[in-house]
């Protein structure tokens, strides 16, 4: 017995043989700067000093601060889609639409993803254009049918156009997804019901 014991004793003791108890996850390495080395560091922490700038939705709270940390990272890492994008947004704000449209629209060529495509359907709504800015935001809700933003955004184009029944549906949407902030705006402004 004694032996049986011995030998289940170094069963155990051998890596990855526990029965009993369970191994430990190896620890995951701490990434006190941020930074993701998918980029250049510098580039992600300017990328992030802007990042901060938008605390809440599609506004920033200092896009020309913004500008500058993008335009520096953009200098070390011109094939940074995230910044383009958020460059993109920042002078959009700042009213310099096509520049932003021309940021927009590299970040799509870099990487087209849903929040690349929502960004410059954000702009080219804010230029008046709702055909291009529909046409956008459908990609981007084709990418990704729960991004309550494209649902509010899509929303606004449809009001925007004089279609309030498909505005009350995307807004519908995107309380489904998460925001109601529409929808109850157009409840109150007797729009939807």
């Amino acid at each position: 017995m004694a032996a049986l014991c011995a030998v289940f004793t170094a069963f155990l003791a051998l890596p990855g043989c526990s029965l009993f108890i369970p191994e430990k996850a190896p620890a995951k390495p701490e990434n006190p700067t941020g930074v993701s080395g998918k980029y250049d560091p510098q580039a992600e922490q300017l990328f992030a000093k802007a990042r901060i700038l938008w605390k809440e939705g599609e506004i920033c709270s200092d896009p020309e601060q913004a500008v500058e940390y993008l335009d520096e990272a953009l200098k070390l890492e011109p094939g940074y889609p995230q910044a383009l994008i958020r460059r993109g947004l920042a002078l959009s704000q700042l009213g310099y639409t096509e520049d932003a449209f021309d940021d927009l629209t590299q970040a799509i060529r870099l990487e087209p993803s849903a929040e690349a495509y929502l960004s410059r359907g954000l702009c080219l709504f804010r230029q008046g254009n709702t055909a291009g800015a529909r046409a956008d935001l459908e990609e981007a809700l084709r990418r990704d049918e729960g991004s309550y933003r494209a649902w509010t955004i899509l929303g606004a184009v449809a009001l925007k156009e004089g279609k309030d029944a498909e505005a009350c549906e995307s807004f519908k949407n995107a309380c489904s997804a998460g925001d109601c902030a529409g929808l109850e705006t157009a409840r109150r402004e007797k729009i939807c019901q």
